[in-house]
């Protein structure tokens, strides 16, 4: 089965339902799917944020995160190193992205021997993704 690295903004589709979540679903079942260490704590921010946003309440945010914590055995997890940081801070330079957008770009470099699918919903981070040489999830 192919790779699929997602970012946050792909990753809460999965757990949240809004536009796109079905493309999300597909993915989850065509693909394994990798994310970054760092996905895993924007994925909590984001969905507080819903909370403050009230779109969602305290229930659901502990559900998606329960739900998350449970799928995680399943995912591969990229985790940090020194290589990350560097790579990062060369993105910021070449593209200049955010840094946390480069930071997901550095760790789904990780992967790129396997020709995963970059999946993210932030235009530039696609962007700079093909960049880089990755086939992108196109909407």
């Amino acid at each position: 089965m192919e790779i699929a690295y997602l970012d946050t903004s792909a990753l809460v589709k999965r757990y949240h339902k809004e536009e796109y979540s079905d493309v999300v679903d597909d993915i989850f079942n065509n693909y394994v799917i990798a994310i970054s260490e760092l996905t895993i704590v924007e994925f909590t921010s984001a969905l507080r944020k819903k909370v403050d946003e009230k779109v969602i309440g305290k229930r659901e945010l502990y559900l998606a995160l329960s739900k998350l914590h449970t799928d995680l055995a399943d995912f591969i997890i990229l985790k940090f190193d020194s290589a990350i940081i560097n790579s990062a801070m060369d993105f910021i330079l070449k593209y200049g992205l955010k840094t946390l957008d480069s930071l997901q770009l550095s760790f789904a470099m990780k992967l790129k021997d396997y020709n995963p699918l970059f999946v993210s919903f932030d235009r530039k981070l696609v962007r700079c993704a093909k960049l880089e040489g990755f086939r992108v999830l196109e909407i």
